[in-house]
């Protein structure tokens, strides 16, 4: 007669020992990876963050240097300091040039050079500051941008006075 078994035997592996498998992770695997998903989401926010303020300053800058040379172009073909200031937009009567510009951009004429032999050249500095503050209501004065400019003499001479 023959015995008969009521439970199966598990299958054994090459060496003779039982095998075990295995079908799920362990909690110290699971809290691992949750750590360095957690690290790398936080890690993505602040970049996030500081790519934003970055573009914001930059933006920044790009509207105060188009700002000083349109000041620059205006000064080239002729025009007057003076009448420059009276010419360009002010901050008081621009809401966005007010919370970009801090102070007032200026144009200052400082003589007559002659570079490499050119000839007779006027030139003028022109000054900005970039408002870097983030925050709307307050202002904090970014440091200044100056660039000089040149026009020819010649112009100068041969227009007639003013009427």
């Amino acid at each position: 007669m023959k015995a008969f078994r009521l439970f199966k035997a598990r299958p054994k592996n090459g060496l003779g020992l039982i095998s075990k498998t295995r079908s799920a992770y362990t909690l110290i695997e699971v809290l691992a990876a949750s750590a360095v998903i957690g690290i790398g989401m936080t890690a993505a926010v602040s970049l996030s963050s500081t790519l934003l303020i970055q573009e914001e300053l930059s933006w920044r800058v790009a509207v105060v240097r188009n700002y000083q040379e349109n000041m620059a172009r205006l000064w080239q073909l002729g025009i007057s300091a003076e009448d420059i200031t009276s010419i360009m937009p002010s901050a008081n009567d621009s809401p966005m040039l007010n919370q970009v510009v801090f102070g007032t951009p200026m144009l200052l004429q400082t003589g007559t050079v002659n570079p490499s032999n050119l000839g007779a050249m006027q030139s003028a500095s022109v000054t900005a500051s970039v408002n870097i503050s983030l925050v709307p209501t307050t202002k904090r004065q970014g440091s200044a941008i100056t660039f000089n400019v040149y026009r020819p003499k010649l112009p100068v001479d041969l227009r007639p006075p003013a009427p």
